[in-house]
């Protein structure tokens, strides 16, 4: 007969325990893998099969003792480390919706907007275009693999006995200026045919008075803005890939700090 102590029992339920919080603090905020629309059970079961995966390659893991204070400590860091990680992914998703509000803006489309299933939020609908196109790219050219990969190496640069990442979290709020910058990159040529379009119809005004700009604008506008948004929508592809490249490097420097 096989006698465990509770020592034992601690000590494995370790090793899956406190990967299960971190992968949890992952999933939470990564598109896709935490969206609302997957159910409850399957959310809670990822990071299950996933940290009973990694179990076999982490070294040393501090024992489960569920009746301290310090392991609700412990779960709470560990749930962190893993919640750092995951808005690096949020960031360079959010970069096609903030575009595809900034084109939707331009082209006058701001009142139409749709509820974003996975947070609940009014978003325009040109924006929405964008995170559907993102992540399909994302899902086809098998990134969500590279940030899991990426992710497991933690467990590698970020042992349980690390002390806090704080240079990590610095980096991440740095990272909303990238997250700006990016968006403008993808929204600048549909800014920019409108703004155009906007100068061509204000010289018209002025030149033409009798004209009725705003029965003709409207319309015009319209069309630009579609003839804009196919722009922005063809360009996404090759911006994805440098950008891709960009979340990974900045995933690898917080895993180094």
């Amino acid at each position: 007969m096989l006698d465990l102590t509770f020592t034992q029992i601690t000590e494995w339920l370790g090793f899956v325990w406190w990967p299960f919080v971190r992968f949890a603090g992952f999933f939470l905020v990564v598109p896709f893998f935490g969206d609302t629309r997957i159910p409850v059970v399957v959310r809670i079961l990822l990071p299950m099969i996933f940290s009973i995966m990694c179990a076999g390659i982490i070294d040393s893991v501090p024992s489960l003792n569920p009746f301290s204070i310090q392991a609700y400590v412990f779960a709470i860091y560990q749930f962190s480390f893993g919640f750092i990680l995951g808005m690096v992914v949020l960031l360079f998703m959010n970069i096609f919706s903030i575009g595809g509000q900034a084109v939707s803006m331009q082209m006058g489309l701001a009142m139409a907007v749709m509820n974003d299933p996975s947070s609940g939020a009014s978003v325009p609908i040109t924006a929405r275009i964008f995170n559907i196109t993102a992540m399909l790219l994302l899902l086809s050219l098998d990134a969500h693999l590279i940030i899991l990969d990426i992710f497991v190496d933690s467990f590698r640069h970020w042992p349980f006995d690390t002390v806090y990442p704080f240079e990590g979290i610095k980096h991440v709020l740095t990272m909303f200026g990238w997250m700006f910058s990016s968006a403008l990159i993808i929204a600048i040529p549909a800014m920019l045919t409108m703004m155009l379009s906007n100068v061509t119809f204000g010289f018209l005004g002025k030149i033409a008075p009798s004209l009725n700009i705003f029965t003709l604008g409207f319309p015009m506008t319209m069309l630009l803005g579609m003839f804009a948004l196919m722009l922005s929508i063809f360009g996404v592809g090759d911006i994805f890939f440098d950008l891709v490249s960009e979340m990974r490097d900045h995933m690898n420097y917080v895993l180094s700090l």
